[in-house]
C-alpha cells in the first residue's frame, strides 16, 4: 500500500481481465482491513460495477480503491454512454425481472455515489472500515 495517498489498487480492466480484478479486489479490501461478510459484501458490489463498465460502457475502463481514515473507496470508470434514468432509480425488482439487479445490488451492499452522462460513467463504492 501507499503509505502517502492510500492507494490499493489502479489499474484499467476490460472483459478478459473481470475475474483478476475481482481477485485484486478481493485482496486490496482484505488489506485494508474489511473480513467476513462486510469483505464479501463489498466485492460484490464492486464486482457489479465492474461487470457493468464491461457490459454496457466502453473502454478505457479503470478502477482505483484507496483507504481513508474509516472508510474504503472504490471507483470503477468507463468512458460511456451512460446509464439511462430507469436504471438508475429503479426501486423494485420482481422475481421474474431478467437482468437490472446490478445497482439495486450495490445500494443495498456499499454507499454509493454515481456520476453518468453521454462522456461515461463513475461508480464511486464506499464501505466503512476499522
Amino acid at each position: 500500500m501507499d503509505e502517502v495517498s492510500g492507494t490499493l489498487l489502479s489499474l484499467e480492466f476490460d472483459r478478459s481481465t473481470i475475474t483478476m480484478v475481482r481477485h485484486m479486489v478481493t485482496d486490496s479490501a482484505r488489506n485494508a482491513g474489511l473480513t467476513g461478510m462486510a469483505l464479501e459484501d463489498y466485492v460484490l458490489a464492486v464486482h457489479e460495477a465492474v461487470t457493468n463498465a464491461v457490459r454496457y460502457g466502453n473502454a478505457p475502463r479503470g478502477i482505483a480503491m484507496w483507504r481513508e481514515p474509516g472508510v474504503l473507496r472504490c471507483e470503477v470508470t468507463d468512458s460511456g454512454p451512460g446509464i439511462p434514468d430507469r436504471s438508475l432509480h429503479r426501486k423494485r425488482l420482481s422475481r421474474f425481472d431478467f437482468g437490472g439487479r446490478g445497482i439495486w445490488l450495490m445500494h443495498r451492499l456499499s454507499d454509493v455515489n454515481i456520476r453518468t452522462g453521454p462522456e461515461g460513467t463513475r461508480v464511486l463504492l464506499s464501505t466503512p472500515v476499522s
